[in-house]
């Protein structure tokens, strides 16, 4: 069986300390653009004053991406990574709705892109061998069940959150970053 693997990448070390490492080094970057994204709400909703009001509004409109299986991008901070063991490395599944957020990920230590999708073409620059090597490679690690099943699934952004921030909060960051 292929499966399509869009956000599909490698990491080049069989150490699980190390792949934690990593992972850990990368949550507070999800985290910050987590808390940038709350904090365009609450300016775009006109809750910034009223900071409870816009999260509750906020943890609703999350609620629905979950209950009622709806994309809404601009409220979901959610930031999974499901990896499986494949020999002297770890092959990866990143599930976000924020290429950007993937594509930071794919610019740590170690990781590289490595994906694979088999409803159609192989893309220009990887040849029909390496096209087929990730075929295998994707095979073997996944099977016929869901990732989920397969791999060790770690959750980078926070749970609940983000959460508004108190004002004397912003202005304490903002003097420590001066």
């Amino acid at each position: 069986m292929s499966t399509k693997i869009h956000n599909g990448f490698s990491v080049a070390t069989d150490s699980a300390i190390r792949l934690m490492e990593l992972v850990n080094g990368f949550r507070p970057y999800v985290r910050t653009e987590g808390q940038k994204m709350l904090n365009v709400f609450l300016r775009k909703t006109g809750t910034s004053e009223e900071p409870f009001k816009g999260w509750t509004a906020w943890m609703e409109l999350r609620a629905e991406t979950v209950d009622k299986g709806r994309r809404m991008p601009a409220v979901d901070t959610d930031f999974q990574l499901v990896f499986f063991p494949d020999g002297d490395r770890f092959l990866g599944i990143a599930f976000t709705e924020h290429p950007r957020w993937f594509r930071h990920w794919l610019r740590q230590p170690l990781v590289s892109e490595y994906r694979y999708w088999n409803n159609t073409d192989q893309p220009n620059g990887i040849s029909r061998k390496e096209w087929e090597r990730r075929a295998d490679a994707w095979d073997r690690v996944l099977g016929w069940e869901p990732p989920s099943t397969r791999g060790l699934a770690i959750d980078l952004h926070q749970s609940g959150g983000p959460f508004p921030q108190l004002k004397s909060d912003r202005r304490r960051k903002q003097k420590e970053t001066s």
